[in-house]
């Protein structure tokens, strides 16, 4: 990024963590050791932050799967430790990453996704073509939803951005926010203040963000 030479520019994906969380759960049999890896990498120095329920590690599927869920929920605190450090690098850039950095939020992609692909190609000064144009709209406009992990497919939009708001149990979802409220205020997503507000799904939880 430093270097004269080299035009580099960052388009930094991210989505919103009780979305991530969600997948990471659902495919948690597949990401079991990378989760475990990701819990371990964390700085031992730093204070750990504990789960809201003492007892979510001996949960089982009667909560929602708690138990099996553990170390991928437990993954969302370095991640989005992470994604912290990141943003607020973002959001206060040295020199180098001035004008050279974009956050594109998942959730605008798949509702806007051609003004949200035209804003990225400007970004970087190319012209988005008509068959990119259609692919991502075909991508957006799918019948359904796949419940399926690692399963690259057409999808409904609506869906998509809503089904961690039925797959993840209220105290999954409060756990999250509790680990990622940094990320998430700073890319305009809401956090939930009861259980019927998460299954409102006429209420969108985003706002817009300050990147």
């Amino acid at each position: 990024m430093r270097d004269p030479t080299l035009d580099l520019k960052v388009i930094h994906l991210v989505r919103d963590p009780r979305a991530v969380a969600s997948s990471r759960i659902k495919s948690r049999h597949g990401l079991i050791r990378e989760s475990l890896q990701v819990v371990r990498s964390r700085d031992p120095h730093i204070h750990r932050m504990p789960f809201l329920d003492a007892g979510h590690k001996l949960g089982g599927k009667k909560d929602g799967g708690a138990g099996s869920d553990y170390h991928a929920l437990g993954a969302m605190e370095v991640i989005c430790s992470s994604m912290a450090k990141t943003l607020q690098t973002a959001l206060h850039p040295p020199d180098w990453l001035q004008g050279n950095y974009m956050a594109v939020r998942y959730e605008d992609l798949v509702v806007e996704p051609i003004k949200t692909l035209r804003q990225v190609y400007g970004f970087v000064n190319l012209a988005v073509s008509p068959d990119m144009e259609k692919f991502a709209l075909n991508m957006t406009s799918g019948p359904g939803y796949s419940s399926k992990p690692f399963v690259v497919s057409a999808r409904n939009a609506t869906q998509a951005l809503s089904a961690w708001r039925t797959a993840l149990s209220y105290q999954q979802i409060k756990q999250v926010e509790e680990y990622c409220q940094q990320p998430m205020a700073l890319l305009g997503y809401e956090r939930v203040g009861s259980p019927e507000e998460v299954k409102d799904l006429s209420r969108t939880l985003l706002r817009k963000p300050r990147l």
